[in-house]
């Protein structure tokens, strides 16, 4: 049986069974770490890193070469050496000569009963990982295997990924980040809702939710997702807007409010509705904006909201995440 020993970025020593399964590019799949018998991941060869880094496969980076597939991948693997030639139209389309054997892109396989970064990065847009793969296109299994390091994205499917998650792909374990009940509260208050109330118009059973509410019970991303439109729309008082209102969040340092700014108020003068709104006094320097948006009226005299601020989106009611073992 051939053996193949390389090196990983950490110094740690991988040896690379050869024991007929491989990946796109001929490399031996063998994904444990000899000395401490864990799963790291699986292996990729350094140009085909590289050929990701660009968005690229190994074929297409083969095509812009002007070389054939198989031709590429001996030499990718180190069983034939870089020609001057070969390094010049590297060069030419990667911007470097990537070196030559097996490398460990990946985080490593999640064990079981760990969460990934993946699935909570998609709690906090408000999605599953369902949703995840019907927006990427991808079926749910391979993007699951995907989450947990059990499979290499493709260029093309990691730029899908990337842009629905809007966050850079990372195959790591990740502890699922806390609901932070104050912000619910908060929210509950400005709407004058009691629990009961926003369970029902969250489509959700009141235990539900008061299992949320006191740590009982994790939220899927669906769920987020519906408290989050419930809770977060303007509140019938953000919402008393004469011709333009303009409404800002903000917290910092332990304090927090609302201010609210608009045109049109009672009168100026002797024009009414001339006048001005302004409730909440000012934002102080450096304070963090919660959310943000105008109020007015469309050409049918319907109330009309655009947001302006709306980055952290379901993560609002969510505490920071700890990395996995803190």
């Amino acid at each position: 049986m051939k053996v193949t020993t390389s090196i990983d970025k950490t110094g740690i020593t991988h040896d690379l069974a050869a024991t007929g399964d491989t990946d796109g590019d001929g490399n031996p799949v063998q994904d444990k770490d000899t000395r401490t018998g864990k799963n790291t991941g699986k292996p990729e060869s350094e140009l085909r890193a590289a050929a990701r880094r660009k968005g690229l496969n190994l074929k297409e980076l083969a095509h812009l070469m002007g070389v054939s597939y198989r031709y590429l991948c001996q030499v990718s693997n180190g069983h034939r050496p870089w020609s001057p030639m070969m390094q010049e139209r590297a060069l030419a389309v990667l911007g470097e000569v990537p070196g030559q054997g097996v490398v460990y892109r990946q985080g490593g396989v999640v064990q079981g009963g760990e969460s990934t970064y993946i699935r909570e990065r998609a709690r906090e847009r408000g999605l599953t990982l369902r949703q995840v793969a019907d927006r990427t296109g991808l079926t749910y299994g391979y993007v699951t295997q995907v989450a947990r390091g059990e499979r290499c994205l493709s260029p093309a499917a990691q730029s899908r990924m990337e842009s629905v998650l809007e966050a850079p792909v990372k195959i790591e374990a990740a502890r699922p980040a806390d609901i932070d009940p104050q912000v619910l509260w908060e929210r509950m208050d400005a709407h004058g809702w009691s629990q009961n109330e926003t369970a029902r118009r969250a489509g959700i059973s009141a235990g539900h939710l008061s299992q949320i509410m006191n740590g009982q019970r994790i939220p899927s991303g669906d769920v987020l997702r519906r408290l989050y439109e419930v809770l977060f729309a303007p509140s019938a008082a953000e919402l008393v807007a004469p011709v333009e209102l303009k409404v800002m969040a903000w917290k910092k340092d332990g304090r927090q409010g609302v201010v609210v700014k608009g045109a049109g108020g009672p009168h100026s003068g002797n024009q009414p509705g001339g006048g001005t709104v302004r409730i909440g006094g000012r934002v102080p320097w450096g304070a963090r904006v919660q959310y943000a948006y105008t109020t007015g009226y469309d050409s049918h005299g319907r109330v009309s909201v655009n947001h302006i601020v709306d980055e952290q989106g379901c993560a609002a009611m969510l505490k920071p995440g700890k990395p996995e073992g803190v």
